[in-house]
């Protein structure tokens, strides 16, 4: 069944559509100031009519964003695409625990990203369980599931040997972008994993023991990166992809993937050698935690480890690192359980600043999405029944990013997380 699942969702990775309401909703302007526009721009996309609606896919969303970007005051409102001298956002999720819902809340996050903001996203899966891939693969360049000639991040990160003589890889910019896959999200691009993405730990190792001092063995991600960054700046303005009033399709398409507005990562669940490099290359930490007692436990242990690390690399190596916020994301919360709700509190009350006051809430609406590896912003629902508890997850997932938007990109946020924390803490207050 899983098999069957994986197939099904790889032939037709995204069959949702939008209507013209929720696509007013992506773009943070009013339904009829959209409705009007359309009327009065002939590049408009035509849609398509189901029932009584106009309803728009992922690519049609994308060209109103150029289109309302070409003559608007302020052209990033639609296409929040970073400027020239603008820092790479470095995103990662981590934790050392699975099943804390760390793949699914990044894949969540990039596709957020994505609709509402039409930014530019590179996710690269660190897990050898390749969790986050199977939210993605499907795409224009990775119809099928990758094998062990597919590039992971340990290519990109140098790890192997190309020349007997030279102990790993210094990849160009150009290379390193061909390990970027395109996606069926526009100017979302992926590096997947399969099992051969657990050999970064072994490759680490062989160099340790070889003694290679060329390169700090935490530095290979993050030097990538930043080959990669520098190769492949923001150049296409937002407001520059319309000409005698239609979007140049080309020059949409170049710009979508010229560059990236941030990337996510998405860790295996452990504190190893090759996870690390990814802790170095992070500007911003988000990790996923259940608040069951023995999960808060591995907590510890986790920030505890990497502590521990990262102070024997600042003693003997001044770099610098993780300048934005970094938060604890609680998951799968269960509204009826008092444990889950004391431990909220409690984090909340000890560390306002580094634990999201807006969370995961447990449901079982996401499983019926997860069946065929869908986020809940991919999955239509076939029944009204499915429809109404994937409706009820969205909205919680919206003020999940939302809140992670405010702290990353303070003055972006949409305001659900507010609306969020407003009817969940009050319907708290009311049952007590």
């Amino acid at each position: 069944m899983v098999s069957v699942n994986k197939e099904l969702t790889m032939r037709e990775r995204i069959k949702r559509s939008w209507s013209m309401r929720q696509c007013a909703r992506f773009l943070n302007i009013s339904h009829q100031h959209l409705t009007k526009f359309a009327k009065d721009n002939e590049d408009f996309p035509a849609g398509k009519h189901v029932g009584r609606e106009r309803v728009f896919t992922l690519t049609e969303l994308m060209h109103i964003r150029a289109l309302m970007a070409a003559s608007a005051k302020r052209p990033e409102h639609f296409l929040a695409w970073r400027k020239l001298d603008d820092p790479l956002p470095v995103i990662s999720f981590a934790s050392q625990k699975g099943g804390t819902a760390k793949s699914l809340s990044a894949a969540h996050f990039a596709q957020f990203l994505s609709l509402h903001y039409g930014m530019r996203v590179g996710v690269m899966d660190a897990d050898p369980q390749s969790t986050i891939t199977l939210y993605f693969v499907g795409g224009e360049e990775m119809p099928t599931l990758p094998d062990d000639e597919t590039p992971t991040m340990v290519d990109f990160a140098g790890l192997f040997q190309t020349d007997e003589s030279i102990p790993y890889t210094d990849y160009d910019a150009e290379t390193l972008d061909g390990f970027f896959k395109k996606t069926s999200w526009p100017g979302v691009r992926l590096v997947p994993a399969h099992g051969e993405t657990s050999e970064g730990e072994i490759q680490i190792a062989r160099l340790l023991r070889a003694g290679t001092p060329e390169k700090r063995f935490y530095r290979f991600l993050r030097d990538s990166i930043d080959r990669w960054n520098e190769g492949h700046p923001p150049v296409t303005r937002p407001n520059e992809l319309v000409s005698n009033g239609r979007v140049d399709q080309a020059k949409l398409e170049s710009a979508l993937n010229e560059t990236l507005d941030c990337i996510i990562i998405d860790y295996q669940p452990a504190l190893t050698l090759f996870q690390l490099n990814n802790v170095m290359a992070s500007t911003s930490l988000i990790i996923p935690q259940t608040m069951k007692g023995f999960d808060i436990a591995t907590l510890s242990t986790f920030v505890t480890g990497l502590l521990t690390m990262l102070r024997h690399i600042f003693a003997t190596d001044r770099i610098d690192m993780g300048g934005a916020a970094h938060m604890l994301l609680p998951t799968i919360v269960q509204r009826t359980n008092e444990q889950d709700l004391t431990q909220v509190g409690n984090l909340l009350e000890n560390c306002p600043d580094e634990v999201l006051p807006v969370f995961y809430l447990r449901s079982d609406a996401i499983s019926n999405a997860s069946d065929v590896y869908q986020s809940v912003y991919e999955y239509d629902p076939d029944t009204p029944g499915k429809r109404k508890g994937i409706n009820r997850f969205i909205e919680n997932a919206d003020a999940v990013n939302d809140a992670i938007v405010s702290r990353l990109w303070p003055g972006l946020e949409r305001g659900y997380a507010e609306d969020w924390m407003q009817n969940f803490y009050n319907f708290e207050e009311e049952a007590e």
